[in-house]
């Protein structure tokens, strides 16, 4: 067996998609022969695609051994559904979320049923799973393989200290107790909601700080020149940050107790998140998006932080409730005041993080999720 991965999401980019693509492929290589086309940024993407079809052809000249294709999202699939019939190889893909649930009518019930035309779909949750069953998609055809996580993060509790020159130079209060989050400003992540119904009510001497680009949303140029119904999902496709606004104007109203990080290097990240208390995932229900997984909540309870998620979609799947973090119904803000302050006042001893941690690192791991992949396409091939 030789695998043909071909994606448009991929280092140097960053991202969850990124990062998925690039462990798969490099897991995989400990598995089989494997051979990559991804776009990684040198040329725009919309002439990547145009020449797909001319790579994918000079790849198979190359290497005429390869006898199944992976596309890396439904976004790949949409746009290559002619790849199978081209090749005459097995084609599977991967399916993470909001490429099932994006909301636009035409994809809804012209294209994702097309998908069934794939040998295999595999979704990165058993939400991810239902979604696409409620869609229309065979449920014979879709696996569940979950992401893996990075074990090299895991520190033990003794060894987090405190990064004075990072908390200086983010204006973090040395005495704060700090909750943090991390992601894209976009609108299911819940941050604003967090914000706006949780941070005021906290002790005073708690700080949340959220770590991600501060981008820029508005009206665009282009805006005008579609219907105004497609402004919100073209927003969500291209994974606007259709929660900067409020959340801006929230760093303004809470100064010294919601901050802002920007970009950051990843070492800084890791210092950030091994002396901070608590991590919150605090999504929101947002109508066509969803949470495929939960892999930031793994990084941060492997960094060392206790994690408190809401309960829902993917992120399940990744957090298991008092076995690596605690799951807290969505949107429920009293129940998020109360579990939150109570921890802040009583929190546990470092065995407990301890436990969570290897429940995490038993659970999860790259080279864990790539022999799945590897049984399955083996699956694929003799039916």
């Amino acid at each position: 067996m030789a695998v043909l991965f071909i994606t448009h999401k991929f280092p140097p980019a960053t991202g969850g998609m990124e990062k998925f693509s690039y462990e798969l492929y490099r897991s995989m290589q400990q598995n089989m022969p494997v051979h990559i086309i991804a776009y990684e940024g040198k040329s725009s993407r919309i002439l990547w695609f145009l020449q797909l079809k001319k790579n994918i052809r000079t790849m198979l000249d190359l290497h005429p051994e390869i006898n199944i294709i992976h596309l890396n999202d439904g976004l790949m699939v949409s746009f290559g559904l002619w790849i199978k019939k081209f090749t005459g190889r097995k084609v599977v893909a991967t399916l993470h979320g909001l490429d099932i649930v994006f909301p636009l009518p035409y994809f809804q019930r012209k294209i994702l049923p097309k998908f069934n035309r794939l040998d295999g779909i595999a979704c990165v949750s058993k939400a991810g799973r239902e979604a696409a069953i409620q869609r229309g998609i065979d449920p014979d055809k879709i696996v569940v393989i979950n992401n893996g996580v990075d074990h090299e993060l895991t520190r033990s509790a003794k060894s987090m200290a405190l990064d004075e020159k990072l908390y200086s130079r983010l204006n973090i209060p040395r005495d704060a107790f700090v909750i943090t989050a991390m992601g894209r400003a976009v609108k299911r992540k819940g941050f604003s909601w967090f914000v706006a119904n949780v941070l005021p009510h906290m002790p005073s001497h708690v700080v949340f700080v959220l770590i991600g680009p501060v981008t820029s949303y508005g009206k665009k140029w282009w805006h005008p020149m579609i219907p105004s119904g497609w402004v919100e999902k073209m927003a969500l496709m291209m994974g606007s940050a259709t929660d900067e606004e409020a959340l801006k104007e929230y760093a303004n109203q809470y100064p010294g107790r919601f901050i802002r990080t920007g970009y950051l290097p990843f070492t800084d990240i890791e210092k950030l998140l091994q002396s901070s208390g608590v991590f919150v995932m605090p999504n929101v229900s947002v109508q066509g998006d969803m949470e495929g997984f939960g892999l930031v909540a793994l990084e941060a309870v492997l960094c060392g932080c206790f994690v408190f998620a809401a309960n829902q979609e993917g992120i399940t799947d990744a957090i298991y409730d008092n076995k690596n973090g605690y799951l807290l119904p969505a949107e429920n803000a009293n129940v998020w005041i109360e579990t939150l302050t109570a921890f802040i006042q009583n929190p546990p001893n470092d065995g407990l993080l301890q436990r969570y941690q290897e429940f995490t690192l038993n659970q999860f791991s790259w080279d864990k999720m790539a022999k799945e992949y590897h049984q399955w396409f083996n699956s694929i091939l003799v039916t």
